[in-house]
């Protein structure tokens, strides 16, 4: 994996001039190159293409030469049976295998970046259809070359939770081993810089001045820090938080008396396929103070079928003594409600199961919480979990997972929807006979100024 801020070439070296060196060398071999557009991908085919037509390849690889069969720009063999074919990120290689599978950014840009769908056609296009394009029996190398638009990427989805910018070798989650090769634009303290470089010094001065690195980064950060965090220095999500803050979150020694409780939960239904990290079963345990304070009390977290976090969710309302669990409608209802109906009536541990609708994207159904927490009305104990949960928090919405944020989002949807009961207006009777007075009309309400007025 290789990850570089914009603009320094990365693309130039890593997806044409290091495919024509590779097929200099092994010119038998077949290259399969990726990109989130076919048009980019064919892009560099062409390019790579005419660079082993030059005479200077020619005079280095005089063995690789250009079949005259197939001379395309996105699809071209080498005379020694070797190849290149460009695909885009979903686009189909069905009949075509290689030696070497490139990747080189399959993310266009912040909007797809951010959107569930496009995140989730390309981790599928990759594991389903990108990567079963090996030759059978032979050695499979895999190249990705990207800026980190989101932390959640398909480089982000292999590589360890703990992973942090740093350069090195790491067993990703599909088992295999990952060289990471991760350029920032800026060198920081403990990433194992791959150039050498001391903290705060810029990369390839050369070409980009300090100065100009300098006015980059003023630009980027100017009111949001994630720019500069994900493109420019490979790590999605800033350490102080984007659409959390960190310094929101309040801390607590002791739970103050007379809380009312609340249980919210994000639930994982659908199995994942073998060798997948299926999603997260998030419940939180809520206290609610007069003035909207809330309390993270309590938390379970687990990628559980649904028979055991059934059993947790009633565990932390009895436990709790919370009269309601919110949840989210839709699928999740259809799928578990009549099974925690059950086990409720079989474990007689009873609460009101309210179900939020789906409304808008999860940037929206968080914004209660965020209200509240910017407000420094959210507060959470010293503990491992709660650690956790806020750091998934302050690395919304970069984070590969996101299901603490959506059970944070549910008690923040509940607390707005929750509403004071109505005080009664005064009622004024006047006596039939009575003209009314200046103070008696100060207490009437609307319309029985106007029945007054008309007996005046």
């Amino acid at each position: 994996m290789v990850f570089m801020p914009p603009g320094t070439a990365k693309s130039t070296y890593g997806t044409v001039r290091f495919p024509a060196y590779y097929l200099g060398k092994h010119s038998e071999n077949g290259i399969i190159c990726g990109s989130y557009s076919f048009d980019l991908s064919e892009s560099f085919g062409k390019k790579c293409r005419n660079l082993i037509d030059s005479e200077v390849n020619q005079a280095l690889f005089p063995r690789c030469k250009l079949s005259d069969d197939t001379k395309s720009k996105g699809d071209w063999e080498t005379s020694q049976g070797g190849g290149y074919k460009a695909v885009g990120v979903d686009g189909s290689v069905t009949g075509r295998r290689g030696n070497l599978l490139l990747i080189d950014d399959p993310v266009k840009g912040r909007k797809e970046a951010d959107s569930d769908t496009v995140k989730e056609t390309a981790w599928n296009w990759f594991k389903s259809d990108f990567i079963t394009r090996k030759k059978l029996g032979i050695p499979l190398s895999i190249i990705i070359i990207q800026t980190r638009w989101i932390e959640d990427d398909i480089s982000g989805r292999i590589l360890p939770d703990d992973w942090d910018g740093e350069s090195g070798d790491f067993e990703g989650y599909d088992g295999e081993m990952w060289r990471v090769i991760s350029l920032q634009a800026e060198a920081e303290e403990g990433k194992n810089d791959p150039l050498g470089r001391k903290p705060g010094e810029y990369l390839w001065p050369e070409a980009i001045s300090p100065d100009e690195w300098a006015e980059i980064k003023a630009g980027q950060t100017a009111g949001d820090m994630r720019n500069w965090a994900a493109l420019y220095q490979q790590t999605p999500s800033p350490e102080g938080g984007t659409f959390f803050k960190r310094e929101w979150f309040q801390y607590y020694d002791e739970l103050p008396a007379n809380l009312n409780r609340y249980i919210t939960h994000d639930d994982a239904v659908t199995e994942e396929a073998e060798g997948e990290d299926p999603d997260f079963t998030e419940i939180g345990d809520w206290g609610v103070d007069p003035d909207d304070n809330i309390y993270a009390v309590n938390w379970w977290t687990g990628q559980e079928t649904s028979d055991v976090w059934i059993d947790a969710l009633l565990d932390m309302v009895k436990q709790s003594g919370a009269y309601v669990a919110v949840g989210e409608s839709g699928v999740i209802r259809r799928a578990v409600e009549p099974h925690l109906n059950k086990r409720m009536r079989q474990r007689k541990i009873y609460a009101r199961i309210e179900w939020l609708p789906t409304i808008g994207d999860k940037f929206a159904r968080a914004r209660n919480f965020q209200a509240l927490a910017s407000m420094g009305k959210v507060r959470f104990p010293r503990t491992d979990w709660a650690r956790a949960v806020i750091n998934q928090l302050v690395r919304f919405p970069g984070t590969r997972y996101d299901d603490k944020v959506d059970t944070c989002g549910l008690i923040g949807r509940a607390i707005n929807m929750t509403w004071a009961p109505k005080i009664p207006k005064k009622v004024v009777k006047l006596p039939i006979t009575a003209q009314p007075t200046v103070s008696d009309l100060m207490q009437l309400d609307k319309t029985q100024k106007k029945r007054a007025n008309k007996r005046i």
